[in-house]
């Protein structure tokens, strides 16, 4: 695999194309092999729907907590009925 492959810069991707290719390995010839990765690396990096599908695979970050995030320039949220010193 050269260097200016997408999977060469991308984790992810590389690790999609090796977990795939590892079913064929020791049934295939290496030449069929590298077809096979070529074939992959390129449905999924230039045909839409591949790119949709690997980006919605792609592991994303977990939040770092519940709740509402204020925005910037957002006003403070109402207090709640019966919350206050008369309520």
């Amino acid at each position: 695999m050269s260097n200016d492959e997408p999977s060469a810069t991308d984790p992810f991707l590389d690790e999609v194309v090796e977990r795939t290719l590892a079913r064929y390995r020791g049934i295939a010839s290496h030449d069929v092999i590298e077809t096979m990765r070529e074939l992959l690396v390129e449905a999924l990096t230039e045909d839409e729907v591949g790119r949709d599908l690997l980006e919605r695979a792609r592991p994303r970050a977990a939040p770092l907590g519940s709740g509402v995030a204020a925005r910037d320039g957002a006003v403070e949220p109402r207090r709640k009925a019966g919350g206050g010193d008369n309520g």
